[in-house]
């Protein structure tokens, strides 16, 4: 994705309904949003498809939608398109198939005020390490997409998990020594 174009200046030219720089938007970002597409499916004009279809809804609600970063709008669409298409596709197996046996009276649902509490101590995180850890386990982005749309470096992304992962360890034992304590 060229970085020397501004999609942000983009975004707010195409928001007024101009064609040439939804075009440039276009160009710039649709072959490395297909590559990106491939690595969920093995179909190339599938990921081409999904491209396009996100470019489409784009166009279609550019007066509505406010994006703060168009590069990590355009990735995350793409993203959730390429799994809603895998979940919906015939070829894959079911996702009861690849998956041991859940039995619900074995595990019960998780609690949620244990949830709650870890939620707590993840938001005490400094923010950008919080956004990191955030995007990682929870949006499931791999390293070299957080700094892609962080604009940060991998290794940077690399020591902020470290960091992030520690301070769980570290505190986690005493929100749940805590909440067994209260429970």
């Amino acid at each position: 994705m060229d970085r020397s174009i501004d999609n942000h200046d983009l975004i707010q030219r195409i928001n007024k309904d101009d064609q040439l720089a939804f075009e440039v938007l276009f160009k710039a970002n649709y072959a490395p949003l297909v590559v990106y597409a491939r690595r969920f499916l093995s179909d190339q004009d599938a990921a081409e498809d999904i491209v396009q279809a996100v470019f489409v809804k784009l166009w279609e609600r550019r007066q509505e939608l406010k994006i703060a970063n168009p590069l990590a709008y355009l990735m995350r669409a793409v993203h959730n398109r390429c799994l809603n298409e895998l979940k919906m596709s015939r070829h894959h197996l079911s996702l009861d198939s690849t998956l041991p046996f859940y039995n619900e009276v074995d595990e019960p649902a998780p609690d949620e005020a244990l949830i709650h509490k870890v939620q707590e101590v993840i938001s005490l995180l400094p923010e950008q390490r919080q956004r990191i850890f955030r995007m990682s386990r929870f949006e499931g982005l791999k390293y070299r997409e957080i700094a892609v749309v962080l604009g940060l470096s991998i290794k940077t992304i690399e020591a902020q998990m470290g960091k992030a992962l520690q301070f769980l360890r570290e505190h986690l034992p005493t929100a749940v020594a805590n909440f067994n304590e209260d429970g």
